[in-house]
């Protein structure tokens, strides 16, 4: 009896470890574990200095979701669909070739549709959702004064961050290939907001984009197919998920 009440308990013991590790945070590298669902301010409380963190750069992320990867694997199927129409050898080869390899080299994480900021999160409930279990990533870093340029301009530049300066501004300081759109360009803003703005004479929009943000710079849609609209907006939204 006394044996069978010893393995209950080990059993119970076993129980509760595994479900306290099913809710768990790697948050400005300390490892955050929870035996029991909690709320968004409750894992942001835990930080070391949360009145530090840039907010409108601050993401939250699901470990083990392969949604990322699946929207990562159709970009590359509709890239390389393109690139096998390209003679081998041309400008436009080449220039689809740097591109594919450039998205397979990016770190992806599914990043969850949550305004992440710890006062709003404190102050209204439908800023603060709940979390029952998995794993999950947050970023949370000071701000990060500069502006990032990918897509067709050979390797990803990064420039400071000028307050004053709208992304034709930015544009200016790069050497989009002769491929790349010249009417739009689109914004990829550090809280995960995408957003396409005109950069021509006849639609400048005059943006400017915030700190941390990424511009993508597309392909011209008018020199590849006609489902090259569908392969930018993909890329655009996979910049999403990128780390």
């Amino acid at each position: 009896m006394k044996r069978h009440l010893g393995c209950l308990l080990a059993l119970c013991l076993l129980s509760q470890a595994a479900t306290a590790a099913q809710l768990s945070f790697n948050a400005q590298n300390t490892i955050i574990t929870f035996d029991k669902p909690v709320k968004l301010a409750e894992v942001l409380a835990t930080l070391p200095d949360p009145h530090s963190v840039y907010w409108a750069g601050a993401e939250v992320y699901e470990l083990d979701s392969p949604k990322a990867e699946a929207q990562r694997a159709d970009v590359m199927q509709l890239l390389a669909n393109l690139i096998r129409r390209q003679s081998s050898g041309s400008a436009r080869h080449t220039l689809l070739s740097d591109l594919y390899r450039d998205i397979s080299d990016w770190h992806l994480m599914r990043r969850l549709n949550i305004d992440v900021d710890f006062d709003q999160a404190r102050l209204n409930p439908k800023r603060n959702p709940g979390f029952v279990s998995g794993r999950y990533y947050i970023k949370a870093k000071p701000s990060m004064q500069s502006v990032s340029l990918v897509g067709p301009i050979g390797a990803q530049q990064t420039l400071a961050f000028n307050n004053a300066s709208t992304v034709r501004d930015y544009l200016e300081q790069a050497t989009p290939a002769d491929s790349s759109d010249k009417d739009y360009v689109y914004v990829i803003e550090p809280d995960g907001k995408v957003s396409k703005q005109g950069i021509a004479y006849w639609n400048n929009t005059h943006y400017k984009p915030m700190p941390g943000s990424v511009i993508y710079l597309p392909l011209q849609t008018d020199l590849f197919s006609d489902d090259i609209e569908q392969l930018n907006d993909h890329i655009a939204r996979l910049l999403q998920h990128r780390m």
